[in-house]
């Protein structure tokens, strides 16, 4: 089993909590201010770059409750972890320093035996604070 996804400690893959979709978003800053002809713009900066993640496992098969824990501890920490994502040829990239932001965890057709979600369904939202001025995916 081969990691495709590791946010600090918690390690997403094929079998287990299997990330479903990425998606990634940044931002400039510019704001305009209005002349008596048209608008001036002004480039202030980077914003923010957010990553988000979904992800499910069905955990009576394929396990994978163990992940969303340790992603609940990172979050509640408020804890600055590394994002690793697996490349073409085994090679990891370092995405840089991540804190999650968000993390939605719902399970659905909840089992008889144990009252936990016969499929589970992860969504999390990273921020990177590294000062890191490349652009997504670029290598580390």
């Amino acid at each position: 089993m081969t990691d495709l996804i590791s946010i600090g400690g918690a390690r997403l893959r094929a079998i287990g909590l299997r990330p479903t979709k990425i998606g990634r978003r940044s931002e400039r800053r510019v704001p305009g201010t209005p002349t008596f002809y048209d608008m001036d713009y002004q480039e202030t900066g980077a914003g923010e770059r957010v990553t988000s993640v979904s992800a499910e496992t069905m955990p009576h098969i394929f396990g994978g409750l163990d992940v969303v824990s340790m992603l609940e501890a990172h979050h509640l920490a408020g804890s600055a972890v590394m994002f690793l994502r697996m490349s073409r040829n085994f090679l990891t990239r370092n995405l840089g320093l991540v804190v999650i932001r968000t993390l939605d965890v719902n399970e659905e057709a909840l089992h008889p035996a144990d009252g936990i979600g016969r499929k589970v369904q992860v969504e999390i939202e990273l921020v990177h604070i590294d000062q890191l001025s490349r652009p997504f995916g670029a290598a580390g």
